[in-house]
């Protein structure tokens, strides 16, 4: 795409164009391939062993299917507990207490938290 320049500008552009190039040393490729060699060689001397990044990528793995597993059983819903608006909390504490009779009403109020939080893995 050509643009319309000013008279000054356009002769600017016809004297860079017209210029002649410098030349390049025989000798600069030698040396550009030899120091992107050196590079090379001191990036594999400082990377990390093939067994490390293994171990990693094992660790990063493992993660993740820790993540995927505990979620799909904290979003899984079997039927077991019973229905929030038939529950008496009164008659479970006394129920609590009958089963375990030293146990204190604090105690038996956590554990009826414990047990109506359906025994999650993880908080959500």
């Amino acid at each position: 795409m050509e643009m319309d320049l000013p008279g000054e500008l356009r002769e600017v552009e016809a004297a860079l164009a017209a210029r002649p190039l410098p030349e390049i040393a025989g000798t600069a490729r030698a040396r550009i391939l030899s120091g992107v060699r050196a590079e090379l060689a001191l990036r594999e001397r400082t990377a990390a062993p093939s067994w490390w990044r293994f171990a990693a990528a094992c660790a990063a793995l493992f993660l993740l299917w820790l993540n995927l597993s505990i979620s799909a059983v904290n979003w899984t819903e079997f039927r077991l507990s019973p229905d929030e608006s038939q529950f008496d909390e009164r008659s479970a504490l006394a129920q609590i207490q009958g089963l375990i009779p030293d146990c204190t009403g604090e105690e038996a109020r956590r554990e009826l938290l414990l047990l109506r939080a359906r025994a999650r893995v993880v908080a959500p």
